[in-house]
């Protein structure tokens, strides 16, 4: 599978989910995003945020059942996809955090807005609302990392040791045991998967791992503190968990829960970390549902 193809692949999916790919400079740095939709006023926007070592097109499955009436916007976060020019001091959560908020006024963003966030995307929503609460009218966090030892899994303690296999495979056999491990879906043409993933991921390796560790020298140790504030969020918020994930422990869904004041959990049966893959039609159903509940009197979405 040669980059090309899987240039060509995403090219095709973006435009059948109905986004289009933008740019935005800030200073010396480039932001990339896909966007569906246009912002209209009065009404809140859907900003979607990856996990480590993915990018905006994680989100693609899920937005494209999302109503046309939405106006979404998928984001390459600071060393990760097409956004580039961001320094290594510049990777911290708390620096990328701020760096989000300028991404924000740039684009105009004045109404509040719905974030979106999976794995250490979650994270950094969380860290968002935490620090800028008044650019949120609700958030959606999708397996987050739980703070401390006490939420700790195998997988979280082999990455903090600096053992990265599990999410930066460098061969096959780590590839598939990638897959194994972090979703329950069956993965097809794993092969050409592998050497699709590989071909397009290698290149980001070395910048990827300095992330990583970084992460767990910085961030990972002062999340709680991080979260913190949460417990005094106006908004809504709403937790979705994986059942067998075997990255982010089930447990930390009750942290958050009991962390944040005004919120509801969703716990996906037979699913494993990768909610999005896992779960894309359920995931939709469970943020359109949940923002109508708390901010429009319209019925309830419902899944073909």
């Amino acid at each position: 599978m040669s980059k090309k193809f899987i240039k060509q692949y995403y090219q095709i999916n973006t435009h059948r989910a109905g986004l289009k790919k933008h740019y935005l400079t800030i200073e010396n740095v480039t932001f990339c995003y896909c966007e569906k939709g246009s912002k209209v006023q009065n009404k809140a926007s859907i900003i979607f945020i990856h996990g480590f070592s993915s990018g905006k097109y994680t989100w693609l499955n899920v937005i494209k059942d999302i109503p046309d009436s939405f106006h979404c916007i998928a984001i390459d976060m600071p060393g990760h996809g097409e956004t580039v020019g961001f320094d290594e001091e510049q990777l911290i959560a708390g620096v990328i955090v701020d760096n989000l908020k300028l991404f924000f006024d740039k684009l105009d963003m004045i109404e509040p807005m719905c974030l979106v966030g999976t794995s250490m995307g979650g994270s950094i929503v969380a860290m968002f609302a935490s620090k800028y609460p008044s650019y949120v009218k609700m958030i959606c966090l999708l397996a987050p990392v739980p703070p401390g030892k006490q939420y700790e899994t195998e997988a979280i303690r082999q990455l903090r040791s600096g053992v990265y296999d599990l999410v930066l495979p460098t061969t096959h056999k780590q590839f598939y045991t990638t897959a194994k491990t972090l979703t329950m879906r069956k993965v097809r043409f794993r092969r050409l998967l592998a050497n699709g993933y590989l071909k397009s991921r290698l290149t980001m390796l070395d910048q990827h791992r300095k992330l990583l560790k970084s992460a767990f020298e910085h961030d990972y140790p002062n999340l709680e503190e991080s979260y913190a504030p949460l417990k005094e969020l106006t908004c809504p918020a709403l937790i979705i968990w994986g059942r067998k994930d075997e990255l982010c422990a089930v447990e930390g869904a009750d942290y958050f829960v009991n962390l944040i004041p005004n919120t509801e959990l969703i716990m996906f049966e037979d699913c494993g970390h990768l909610i999005t893959n896992d779960k894309p039609q359920e995931t939709t159903k469970s943020i359109v549902n949940f923002w109508k509940e708390h901010h429009s009197p319209d019925r309830y979405y419902e899944l073909d």
